[in-house]
């Protein structure tokens, strides 16, 4: 894996191995969240983001090589510890070993991505996602449930689909 934009464009990074329950996001649809959040805030520089079910982290990665201050969750602690050591090379971000689901803070977030195992009751996800945040962008296969919130986008990249939610309108 290497890193789509920011200042770390280009950025070689060391990946889980052979971990089935990591799908890194593809190059195209990291694109194509940070170009949607670009338009939708201008400039990102020093928001808060959330890359919930962190995985591999490359989606928290981007985020920090592009501005964001960022938080990484993830359960599995192999990944973990892949994911700091990708963010020692780039210099900052945080991450928490933490089952998602039960993560609890007071911090708020400006982005939340929500990549979940495809598996997971989405409703649930996206309802724990609106304790941390107002802008939810969603990673996901199949149709999600309504929640009460407004789709900003939607696009479709082979299986994988991106929605971005908000409980702002």
């Amino acid at each position: 894996m290497q890193l789509t934009g920011g200042q770390f464009k280009g950025m070689k990074l060391a990946t889980p191995k052979t971990n089935m329950d990591v799908r890194p996001t593809l190059s195209k649809v990291r694109e194509s969240v940070f170009n949607i959040l670009a338009s939708y805030f201008g400039e990102v520089s020093g928001l808060k983001f959330l890359d919930c079910f962190s995985g591999s982290g490359i989606i928290a990665l981007e985020a920090y090589s592009r501005g964001f201050e960022v938080v990484a969750i993830e359960k599995d602690h192999t990944n973990v510890r892949i994911i700091k050591e990708n963010f020692a090379k780039l210099g900052g971000g945080k991450v928490i070993c933490a089952d998602m689901m039960k993560f609890k803070t007071d911090e708020k977030f400006d982005v939340v991505y929500l990549d979940p195992p495809w598996d997971i009751d989405y409703e649930d996800a996206i309802e724990k996602a609106k304790t941390l945040g107002d802008l939810i962008v969603c990673e996901h296969e199949n149709d999600i449930p309504d929640c009460g919130l407004k789709i900003i986008k939607e696009k479709k990249y082979g299986r994988a689909r991106l929605t971005v939610l908000s409980s702002n309108f």
